[in-house]
Parts: C-alpha cells; structure tokens; sequence
C-alpha cells in the first residue's frame, strides 16, 4: 500500500505543495481558508499534521517503536513478552525517549507499520523480536533509514542481515543445560516440543539439539507447534503414542508445559517415575504446578534492557557504529520435581 505523502494532500486540497507545507507546519503566508482546507485533507487522507510536521523539518520523535506479530484469533502478549517490556520502559526511564507498541496481525500489517513510522517520523527507531527465518524486514528497515537493532537467538556468526546491529542470546547454552540435565539423569530418548518452524529460534534450536544427541548417542524427536497448549497437547499425546516414546519431554514455553503436565497425568503416567518434564522458558506458573517443573530461568527484562540499551547507542552514534552483535545475560537451569533418573 503506497503511503500518503504531503503531496497527495496538497493535490486534495488543491493547494501548491509549499502552501501545504505551511498550513500544516502553523507558518504564516497561507489563509485560515487554506488552512482549514488543507488539514481537512490530511484529515481525510490518515496523514497527521503533527507527523508531517516532524517529517518535513526533520525533527527527532523522541520514541522508539515495537511491534509484536500475533494472531488474530488471539491478541494475547505472553508472559516472556510482559517481562521484556518491563525491561525495556526501566531502560527507558534514563532517557528521553518513549516507546511506542503495537499488536500487528500479519507480516505485510507489520512491514506498513515501519513504512508509515519512517514517512510521518512516528519513531527514531525500532526494536525486532521474533526474528524469522529469511526475515524481510531488516532490509525493509534499512531502506527506509530506520535504525534498528534486532534480538536475534544465535550466535555472532549467524547474524540477522548484514550490516544490522543485534543482540543475541547463546542458543548452544540453554539447549545443552536441558539436554545435559537429561543425560546425567539416564535418559536417552528425548522429545522436544518446538514453536514456529518459520522462526529462527526453533530451527537453531532443533539444529542444536541434533548435533548433541549424535555426539551422545541420544534420540531426539522434534515436533514443531504454534506455541499453543492445544498443539503442545497433541504433540504430547504423538509422542507418548509411539512404539519407543521418550523418556524425558522438553516443551518450548511454560503453557505449553503445563498442558502436557495434565496430558501425562490424564494418561495415568507418573512425573517423573514414569516421564520426565521440561520446560524451556520458566516462570511462576513452573513453580507452582504439581509436580513443579523444571525449567530454564530466562533473565527476560534484563535482556530487555541491553536491547534498549544497544538501540539507544545507535542513535546517539548516528549511524557511526561498528560494533554489531552484543550478548544478552544467559539463561540458568532451575531443576525441579518434574525430572528424575530414568526407570526410578
């Protein structure tokens, strides 16, 4: 969708481009006649004098942008999400600047969002989360002069696109403290219930998790899923329904975790006499099921407040800024009741 420029309200209003500019800007040398004309057109057009303002005279917004790509069946922001923003407003509150989020229901909804951010100087720049795989927007961004730093889930050596500063978190780390945890305990048959497969983090992590059960000698059967605890609990009932099912069950985030607590337990299955339980993100929830779950405790707000941290150095750099990938704090692995040696 093209946007609307100032020479679109112009020609609507039937005005000259400069005579546009003034009405819009609060300059003198236009009549109140034009100028009523003028901001009924950006009115009626979606274009925002006080955006077109900051466009035309280059001014900075004083915000930064996020948009977060949920379905629109369920607009819902899960717990990670909460956490990270509230990392990223105590990173904000030394500065200046606000922040701007916004729920968006498709990639293309997402990609207009930058554009009409860039057009109308809504934000000085933007935080990516989410990062998918052969992700356009990173490009996008950078056509149109956005500065941006993404969190990307990998490594230094995998970056998000060239040329785009990004803070990552070590993948190899969390996937081996699970994975670890699991094979100290006897376990040789894993599970692994994944997210997106059109995102970066599940497909690393399904990578990941391959490379070290073939160095040792461990089955891993991925399933991906929506995240959803409707699709976690189908991918649990396929799993527990094979010939040689796993021993020890990793689930990607807490809900989905707790869904397959109540899928085993409805099997008549002990956790973890009879299988063991895992969650890959932690959080209070964890704790408080019965048995409490193991899980991986994310340092989520202040990982929220390095991102925060790295766009703002963009911007004071002006662009002028050679360092590019910088690490987040790690996860820890916080055991509990849902895992137990093999067989026990």
């Amino acid at each position: 969708m093209a946007r609307t420029t100032i020479t679109d309200v112009a020609r609507a209003a039937g005005v000259s481009k400069g005579a546009a500019s003034k009405a819009l800007n609060g300059h003198k040398g236009v009549s109140d006649a034009t100028r009523v004309r003028v901001h009924e057109a950006a009115a009626a057009l979606g274009w925002s004098p006080n955006a077109a303002a900051r466009a035309l005279s280059g001014a900075r917004a004083g915000a930064v942008g996020w948009a977060l790509l949920r379905s629109p069946k369920s607009a819902s922001v899960d717990p990670f999400f909460v956490e990270m923003f509230s990392g990223v407003e105590l990173e904000l509150a030394s500065t200046d600047l606000s922040l701007i989020v916004k729920l968006v229901f498709s990639h293309e909804q997402e990609l207009d969002l930058y554009r009409r951010w860039a057009a109308e100087r809504r934000v000085d720049g933007v935080m990516l989360t989410d990062i998918y795989v052969d992700d356009p927007r990173p490009a996008v961004l950078q056509e149109l002069e956005l500065p941006l730093v993404a969190f990307f889930p990998g490594a230094p050596t995998e970056v998000p696109a060239p040329g785009v500063p990004f803070v990552w978190a070590d993948q190899a780390l969390s996937v081996h403290a699970l994975l670890d945890h699991a094979y100290a305990l006897g376990h040789r048959r894993v599970g692994w219930i994944e997210g997106d497969p059109a995102k970066v983090a599940p497909v690393l992590r399904k990578r990941l998790s391959a490379a070290w059960a073939a160095e040792h000698g461990v089955e891993i059967t991925t399933i991906f899923t929506d995240h959803s605890p409707e699709q976690g609990a189908a991918a649990a009932l396929e799993l527990l329904a094979r010939d040689r099912p796993p021993t020890f069950i990793v689930f990607d985030n807490d809900v989905m975790a707790l869904t397959g607590l109540s899928v085993c337990l409805e099997a008549g299955l002990s956790v973890p006499e009879d299988i063991a339980l895992a969650s890959f993100v932690d959080s209070p929830l964890c704790a408080a099921s019965t048995p409490a779950l193991t899980a991986l405790h994310h340092p989520i707000a202040d990982q929220g407040r390095v991102m925060t941290r790295r766009l703002v150095e963009v911007l004071e750099s002006g662009g002028d800024d050679d360092e590019l990938g910088t690490e987040v704090p790690g996860t820890v692995l916080v055991p509990r009741r849902s895992t137990g040696p093999v067989g026990r």
